[in-house]
């Protein structure tokens, strides 16, 4: 832990007053271990330190490390409008540059505008019509090391020109690149759509490292029909759409899932490529549409490197995502735009996807049933036809000819979602191009006939005391039972006969019912209400709970820590800053209530604190005060 500075304990009062999600993502984009963190005090001192500064700095792009490093050069800061003339931006631009990155960067960097009247970070820097623009010192310290590490000085950062343009391309078999653009578009959906509703089965367990663990990767390879190196980069396009999000410890689809899977495959595709394009920073985006009839490789690279000249491997590594991930959209293929790549940089995603609708298929809301139970779609299904199928239907192969199967399992998990032989006979005609085969209506209405035969509820309180056991499952056909009793698909649910028509087990009726159903047993609630929701995992192996999110954990800390030391008029606040500044032999500045209601203010050089009473020798006067503790209104350092 880096040692106390006057910069930390200014820094601790910006950051007291941050929500909860700005601090998360201030340690997570920082690298901050949040295991040592008790309070913003200590949450100050780690962005302070060098390291998590250089690691900040490497994720600003030239511009802004052009406006940091031009203040940085200047102790007691520089107006906005002095900054802007030596960089050579308007003052408005500039200080909209700022202010966004301030909110997720800048604010543990230290380049916080503030205003001219008021002590560093002690003022919104919109309030000023001229504010000073201050760097915190430990910034200031790692931009001067630059130059000696082969990194642009601040002259350089102001001057250095952009690489040369990019190498145009001439417009030939147009027709063919966009084809094939179109296809990887249609694919990606097709298999983004997949991910999302095996995790919406399923979530995904996350290793406590993070990323994926193997079994998950390869189950959602297998449920998208692709590769494993492709699933974290289809993921990540999820994530950046607002799709799916990491939670205790798993990785989850969202809400907006259902809404974007009923969507038509272009608007689909639109919603990923607009997350996409946002992602990207803002100077590369203006190049692209610059450049729409030019070659995207290795110029590109060059100018990146420009652009971000501390990111390193690690800039490297997400460009190359980003490149991946837009050669699966098919924004540009070995290099060169698409007509669909060229739409999104210069026109939004919603001209790209006017321009990708006419190159897909078209959706299709009819398909064939045939004798052998299968069900073969001519084209990419209508959102609102897939998802019903699915309910009937197990999916074989998704794409352009979507293959699904009726099977025993299939048509009882429908009816226990609520369907009946009849609604489900009165769908399939509906959508069939062929009719319903007779092999496929009578196992329609065979199943919903048998269905019900086992009968699964809870156990009441006296049976449940007496028998040790949570559910009862029951059925009138003793053999069906037994069948069930030494089943293999069944055995996690420890089922015990307890009558010739009765089992029972510990587990809660909703995984036995759902187990059941899984397993093909035409199972049902015993009180013939529709089944409660699936359960997560339909077994009866207890799962660990979820592992607590330690960096959620460090803000309730950080935000207990604030309640805390901000109650008692400020009291415990100021003894958590009296103690720093002993600690780190720093000046301040104290705000003293008199008896009389007037306030004075002295500068001390802290030296104790014991009680309620702070020891401190004043500056100015030569002489050692103790003061109660209860009678500092305000404190901040002399630095």
């Amino acid at each position: 832990m880096p040692g106390t500075s006057a910069a930390s304990l200014a820094l601790a009062a910006r950051l007291r007053d941050r929500d909860d999600a700005s601090l998360a993502r201030l340690i997570r984009d920082r690298g901050v271990s949040p295991a040592g963190l008790r309070d913003v005090f200590d949450l100050a001192e780690s962005l302070l330190d060098p390291g998590t500064v250089a690691t900040a700095l490497a994720s600003l792009s030239r511009r802004a490390l052009a406006a940091i490093a031009t203040a940085a050069a200047h102790v007691d800061g520089l107006p906005l409008s002095a900054l802007a003339s030596e960089v050579g931006r308007d003052a408005g631009e500039l200080l909209h540059d700022l202010l966004p990155a301030e909110a997720s960067a800048l604010i543990a960097l230290g380049a916080t505008p503030a205003s001219a009247s008021e002590p560093s970070g002690a003022a919104d820097p919109t309030a000023a019509d001229d504010p000073i623009v201050l760097v915190w010192p430990s910034v200031a310290a790692e931009l001067a090391t630059w130059p000696a590490r082969g990194l642009p000085s601040a002259d350089e950062l102001r001057a250095s020109p952009a690489p040369p343009a990019l190498e145009p391309v001439d417009a030939s078999d147009k027709r063919f690149l966009d084809r094939g653009a179109a296809e990887k578009a249609y694919t990606t959906v097709t298999r983004v759509t997949e991910l999302l509703i095996a995790l919406q089965e399923s979530p995904a367990r996350l290793l406590a490292k993070g990323g994926l663990s193997l079994p998950e990767a390869k189950r959602l390879a297998a449920a998208a029909d692709t590769d494993l190196d492709e699933v974290p980069l289809l993921l990540d396009l999820a994530v950046l759409a607002g799709l799916v999000a990491d939670d205790a410890g798993h990785t989850r689809s969202l809400a907006a899932v259902d809404e974007w899977r009923t969507q038509p495959v272009a608007d689909r595709w639109s919603a990923l490529a607009d997350a996409w394009a946002s992602s990207l920073p803002i100077e590369l985006r203006e190049l692209l549409a610059d450049r729409v009839d030019a070659r995207w490789g290795e110029g590109i690279a060059d100018f990146v490197d420009w652009l971000y000249p501390a990111g390193g491997d690690a800039l490297l590594r997400r460009l190359h995502q980003r490149g991946a991930q837009g050669d699966r959209l098919g924004v540009a293929t070995d290099g060169r735009p698409s007509s669909i790549g060229a739409a999104l940089v210069t026109g939004g995603a919603v001209a790209a996807a006017r321009v990708l609708a006419p190159l897909v298929p078209p959706e299709v809301d009819k398909v064939y049933l045939q004798h052998d139970l299968t069900i073969v779609s001519p084209g990419p299904l209508a959102g609102p036809v897939d998802e019903r199928l699915r309910r009937v239907a197990v999916m074989e192969a998704a794409g352009l000819a979507g293959r699904y199967r009726v099977t025993q399992e299939s048509v009882t998990r429908a009816i226990a979602l609520g369907e009946s032989a009849e609604t489900l006979v009165a769908f399939l005609g509906q959508v069939s191009l062929t009719g319903v085969p007779q092999p496929l209506e009578y196992l329609v209405r065979e199943t919903a006939r048998r269905y019900g035969a086992v009968r699964v509820g809870p156990l009441s309180a006296d049976e449940s005391a007496e028998l040790g056991a949570r559910t009862g499952v029951r059925s009138d056909d003793a053999i069906m039972l037994e069948a069930v009793l030494v089943d293999a698909a069944t055995a996690s649910l420890g089922l015990r006969r307890t009558g010739p028509h009765r089992l029972v087990s510990r587990v809660e009726p909703a995984i036995v019912l759902w187990t059941l159903i899984d397993a093909r047993y035409p199972a049902a609630p015993d009180d013939g209400a529709l089944p409660p929701e699936r359960p997560r995992a339909t077994t009866a192996r207890q799962t660990p709970p979820p592992s607590e999110d330690p960096v959620l954990a460090a803000v309730q800390r950080l935000r207990q820590a604030a309640v805390t030391t901000t109650s008692e008029s400020g009291a415990a606040w100021v003894a958590r800053q009296w103690e720093l500044a002993v600690r780190g032999k720093l000046g301040v500045r104290a705000t003293i209530a008199m008896p009389d209601g007037s306030e004075k203010i002295l500068e001390l050089e802290p030296t104790g604190i014991a009680g309620s009473r702070v020891r401190g020798r004043d500056l100015q006067a030569d002489v050692e005060r103790t003061l109660p503790i209860s009678s500092i209104t305000a404190l901040e350092p002399l630095e």
